[in-house]
C-alpha cells in the first residue's frame, strides 16, 4: 500500500488550511479531507489533485474558516460522480449544512453528518483509525477537555459521556435537521443511466431548480423544532412527488436555533498495522512452493506443507509493526492552551515508546500560540521523530498560490501595469521560526503541495511543488518565459502607442461622467474557480464616497487580498489599503442564489464585522433574493459574523417598474446607503437565468450610471432600465458558436451581450462571467469598438474605459496558441 500525507491550503490570504490524506492500496483509492475552507476546491483544480476518491471529510471546527469551501465542494463532487460523503466534525455541523437547503441539493449522491458530540464515537476503516479529541477556550472547560465516549486508539478503554454534551441539543432537533439533509441529498433518485452525459445534466439543473424554485415562506401553520408525529421521508419510498412535497414542507421553515461552538476537534490518527515482508526463501526452506499457499501466509493463514506440516504465517513473515501515528491540530487562539496541555489523550503519544510517536503533527494555529511557552512546552513532549508542520499566517510565507491566474497578470501587465496589477505576495514569512530556540528542531512551516509519504517509507516528497512565483526575479520561470513571447510584447508596443492616441482624442471630448470610479474585476469566471480565473465579484470604488460589491463568490475576500495586498498597507498606486476598502464597504448586492455568485459573503461580513465591532451604529446594505437573507440568518446561529449590523433589502422591493408606479416603501436602509455613497437610483431587474434572479441599475448624482447583468439570457426589461448608461457590465459565458447550449442554461454568448449594451445605448460594454473551459479569452469576430474583455484583478477607470477595446489586438496574440489548453477546463454550469 501506498499513503501519503499532503498540504492543501497554509493559510495565506486566499487558501485556509487544509490537509488530503491519500490511500492507494489494492482494495482500492481513498481520499480523507481535513478542512474545507474557502479555496480548497481551486488549489486542488490547480495542481490537479482529483478529489472523486474523497469519502470522508472531517472539520476541526465549524466555522467559515474551516467549512467555508464545502457547499461548493459537495457539489463538485456529486457532480463528478461521487454517490456518497460522510462528514465528521462537532456541534452545528448538521445545521451549517441544512442552512444551505435553499441552494444546494443533489439526487445524485447522499451526505451523512457525524457530530462526535452527539454520536460519541470516531473513526475507523480499513485504512484509518481516528480518536477526536476537544478543546475548548479558557471559560468553557466545564462543558468538557475532551471527545465523549470515544475509544483510545491503542488500549481499547472507553470514556464516559459527557452529560454537559448531551444537553447542547435535543435529539429531536438533531433528527430533523438530519431529514432535511436526507431531502437536499438524496440519491435514490438519481438517473438510471449514470454513463449518459445528458440525463446527468438534466438531473444537475433539475436539482438547481427543485432549490431555488422552494417559496420562501411556509406554505402551512406547522412549527419547526421536531419531526415527532411526521412521516420519515424514507418511509415514502422513492416517490418524486412525496420528495417534492416534502421538501416544499419543511424547507421553507426556519431552522431550529443553535448557539455557536467554540470547540476544536484535534484527530489523532493511526494508520493500519502492517505485517512483515513474507520471505519466500523461508518459505521455499520449509517445503513449499510458490502459489495460493504463498499467498494464504501472507495474508496471515497457516497452511499445510506437502510433508503433512503446520506451516505459520509467523515462520515465513519478518517482523510486523504498527501503523504510523499522525496528528491534525487546530488552536485557533492562545486560550485553548489550557485544554490542549490538559487533554490526557495525547500523553500516550508524548511518552518515549518509538511504536506510539507520531511521525507527524500538522498545527493549524492562530497568531500568538506558537510564542506561548506552554504551547512550546507542550510540542517538545512529542519524541524527537516527530515532523512539526506549522500552518499560520505569519510563519507561512503568502506565496502566489494561483500560479497560472499570477503569470497570466504578469503577460497582461506589459499592456498596461496599473490596469493589470501584479498580485501582492511575499516569498518570506513575516515571522522566522528559527527565532523560536524552544520549538523542536523538526519543525518547518506548511508549503502548499507538499507530501509526507507514509508507507512504503516515511520521507518528505516535494516533487509535486509547484514554481515560486517572482516577477522581480529576472532567472525565475515566470520571467523567462515572459521574454519568450517576442510577438506578444512587439503588438503590446503598437497597442500603447494606439492607446496614446485615442488618450489624445479623448481628451478633446466631453468630460466622462464618473471618470475617476474605479471597476475591479476580481472574478471573471463560472460555475466554479479554474486556475485563470474565479467565481463572479466586482468591485466598484466611488472616490470619497466607499465601495460597492457585485456579486461575492467564494474567494472574493482573497482576490481583494491579493489586489490590495497586505491588511493595512497600501499595494498599488491608489493608496487604497485592504483595511480602508473593507471598511468603507457599503453594499454587497447579491444577483441570484447559484453557489458561484455568493459563498464570499461570509467571509467579506466578518471582516467588516471585526473593523465596527465597537461601532455602535455602523451598518452595511445587502441587497439579494430572499433566501440570501434566510440563509445568512440561520448561519449566524453557527459564527457571529455581525448580522445586526446588516441593513437586507430584497431585490424584489427595488425593481425598477415598481418604482416607476412609486410602489417602494420602508426602505430607509436604501436612503442611508444614498446619502453615504452619492447614490441617485438604485433599480433591479428581473432577469432570465434561475428563479429570483436580478440584474442591477445605479446611478449617482455626478451623472454615471452603472448596469450590472448577473448571469441572464439577452434581457428587454435590463436594456431599459439600462437605457443610456456609462458602463455596462454583462454576463458572456458562451462562444457565438454554443448558443444552444446558452439557451438551454439560460446565459449569454459574447455577441448577445454586446447587443444588449448596443440597444441600450451603453457607452462602454464591459464582458465577464466566461465559461471556464475559455480560462482565459473569449473568442472574439470583430474589435468592437467600446467593448473589453474583463480579466481577474484588472482594474480601470471609468474615463479610461476606451483603452479596453484596444487591447483586444494584443490579447488576440498573446493567447493564440493556448487555446488547447482551455479545453482541458470543464464547464459545469
Amino acid at each position: 500500500m501506498k499513503s501519503y500525507i499532503q498540504i492543501l491550503g497554509t493559510g495565506t490570504v486566499d487558501v485556509n488550511p487544509s490537509i488530503l490524506v491519500h490511500y492507494d492500496g489494492q482494495r482500492g483509492c481513498q481520499r480523507y479531507l481535513f478542512n474545507c475552507g474557502e479555496g480548497t476546491q481551486r488549489i486542488c483544480l490547480q495542481n490537479k489533485l482529483k478529489l472523486a476518491k474523497t469519502r470522508n471529510i472531517f472539520l476541526t471546527r465549524v466555522n467559515w474558516e474551516c467549512v467555508g469551501g464545502l457547499p461548493g465542494m459537495l457539489l463538485t463532487l456529486a457532480d463528478a460522480g461521487t454517490k456518497e460523503i460522510k462528514i465528521f466534525g462537532g456541534e452545528n455541523l448538521t445545521h451549517f449544512l441544512t442552512a444551505t437547503r435553499g441552494f444546494v441539493m443533489r439526487s445524485t449522491m447522499s451526505v451523512e453528518t457525524h457530530e462526535f458530540k452527539e454520536d460519541g464515537m470516531g473513526f475507523n476503516d480499513d485504512n484509518l483509525t481516528i480518536l477526536p479529541v476537544f478543546l475548548y477556550p479558557e471559560g468553557l472547560k466545564n462543558i468538557g477537555t475532551s471527545s465523549s465516549f470515544t475509544e483510545n486508539l491503542e488500549t481499547g478503554t472507553k470514556r464516559t459521556r459527557d452529560s454537559a454534551l448531551e444537553e447542547i441539543d435535543s435529539d429531536s432537533t438533531l433528527k430533523y435537521k438530519k431529514e432535511i439533509l436526507s431531502l437536499m441529498f438524496n440519491q435514490s433518485q438519481r438517473s438510471d443511466d449514470p454513463k449518459s452525459s445528458n440525463k446527468k445534466r438534466f438531473k444537475i439543473d433539475e436539482d438547481i431548480d427543485a432549490a431555488l424554485s422552494i417559496p420562501d415562506e411556509p406554505q402551512d401553520n406547522q412549527t419547526t423544532g421536531s419531526s415527532s408525529g411526521r412521516k420519515s421521508s424514507s418511509s415514502r419510498g422513492n416517490n418524486k412527488d412525496s420528495l417534492r412535497d416534502r421538501r416544499r414542507e419543511l424547507f421553507p421553515k426556519r431552522l431550529p436555533k443553535s448557539q455557536p461552538s467554540y470547540t476544536s476537534v484535534a484527530y489523532i490518527c493511526k494508520g493500519p498495522d502492517y505485517k512483515g515482508k513474507f520471505d519466500p526463501l523461508a518459505a521455499k526452506a520449509l517445503g513449499l512452493k510458490p502459489g495460493r499457499q504463498y499467498s494464504e501466509l501472507a495474508k496471515g493463514n497457516s497452511v499445510t506443507a506437502p510433508n503433512g506440516n503446520i506451516i505459520h504465517p509467523h515462520q515465513v513473515l519478518g517482523p510486523s509493526r504498527p501503523g504510523l501515528i499522525f496528528i491534525i491540530l487546530d488552536v485557533p487562539s492562545t486560550s485553548y492552551i489550557s485544554s490542549l496541555c490538559e487533554s490526557p489523550e495525547f500523553v500516550t503519544y508524548q511518552a518515549n515508546n518509538g511504536d506510539l510517536q507520531p511521525r507527524i503533527i500538522v498545527h493549524i494555529i492562530g497568531n500568538g500560540v506558537l510564542e506561548d511557552k506552554r504551547y512550546q512546552e507542550w510540542m517538545t513532549k512529542f519524541g524527537p521523530e516527530t515532523e512539526h508542520i506549522i500552518a499560520n499566517e505569519q510563519y507561512c510565507p503568502q506565496r502566489i498560490i494561483f500560479y497560472n491566474s499570477a503569470l497570466s497578470q504578469l503577460k497582461l501587465s506589459k499592456i498596461d501595469e496599473k490596469h493589470f496589477r501584479i498580485p501582492y505576495y511575499s516569498n518570506e514569512p513575516i515571522k522566522q521560526l528559527k527565532s523560536l530556540v524552544n520549538i523542536p528542531k523538526k519543525t518547518s512551516f506548511a508549503v502548499p503541495m507538499m507530501i509526507y509519504q507514509t508507507e512504503p517509507s516515511f520521507k518528505l516528497d516535494n516533487s509535486q511543488l509547484g514554481p515560486v512565483f517572482d516577477h522581480n526575479n529576472p532567472n525565475s520561470e515566470a520571467v523567462n518565459l515572459l521574454e519568450s513571447l517576442s510577438d506578444y510584447l512587439k503588438v503590446v508596443e503598437q497597442v500603447k502607442q494606439d492607446v496614446a492616441r485615442s488618450h489624445s482624442e479623448t481628451k478633446k471630448n466631453k468630460k466622462i461622467p464618473g471618470k475617476d470610479v474605479i471597476v475591479t474585476t476580481l472574478g471573471t469566471g463560472s460555475t466554479l474557480p479554474s486556475k485563470y480565473r474565479n467565481v463572479s465579484s466586482t468591485l466598484i470604488t466611488i472616490p470619497n464616497n466607499g465601495f460597492i460589491l457585485l456579486d461575492v463568490g467564494e474567494g472574493t475576500l482573497g482576490s481583494m487580498s491579493r489586489h490590495f495586498g497586505p491588511y493595512d498597507e497600501p499595494h498599488g498606486d491608489d493608496q487604497i489599503s485592504l483595511e480602508s476598502c473593507i471598511s468603507d464597504l457599503k453594499c454587497i448586492f447579491v444577483s441570484h442564489m447559484h453557489a458561484d455568485h455568493h459563498l464570499g459573503i461570509i467571509r467579506v461580513l466578518r471582516k467588516w464585522n471585526e473593523i465596527h465591532k465597537s461601532v455602535d451604529d455602523a451598518t452595511i446594505s445587502v441587497f439579494g433574493p430572499t433566501k440570501l437573507w434566510k440563509w445568512v440568518e440561520e448561519y449566524s446561529d453557527v459564527e457571529d459574523f455581525g448580522l445586526s449590523k446588516i441593513k437586507f433589502i430584497d431585490n424584489k422591493d427595488l425593481l425598477f417598474w415598481k418604482q416607476q408606479k412609486g410602489n417602494i416603501t420602508g426602505l430607509d436602509s436604501l436612503q442611508d446607503l444614498k446619502s453615504s455613497t452619492g447614490i441617485n437610483k438604485v433599480e433591479t431587474v428581473a432577469v432570465i437565468h434561475c428563479p429570483n434572479s436580478f440584474g442591477i441599475s445605479i446611478e449617482h448624482f455626478d451623472g454615471w450610471k452603472i448596469v450590472y447583468s448577473g448571469d441572464t439570457r439577452p434581457c428587454d426589461d435590463l436594456v431599459r432600465a439600462g437605457k443610456d448608461a456609462t458602463l455596462l457590465i454583462h454576463e458572456a459565458t458562451f462562444e457565438n458558436d454554443l448558443m444552444e447550449e446558452a439557451l438551454n442554461k439560460f446565459h449569454s454568448t459574447t455577441e448577445e451581450a454586446v447587443s444588449v449594451g448596443e440597444r441600450m445605448n451603453a457607452h462602454t460594454i464591459l464582458l465577464t462571467h466566461f465559461s471556464q473551459r475559455y480560462p482565459k479569452v473569449p473568442v472574439f469576430t470583430d474589435d468592437h469598438g467600446k467593448v473589453g474583455i474583463s480579466f481577474d484583478l484588472m482594474q480601470v477607470r471609468i474615463g479610461e474605459l476606451y483603452k479596453l477595446s484596444k487591447f483586444v489586438k494584443a490579447l488576440k496574440v498573446l493567447y493564440t496558441d493556448e487555446g488547447e489548453e482551455a479545453n482541458e477546463e470543464v464547464d459545469n454550469d
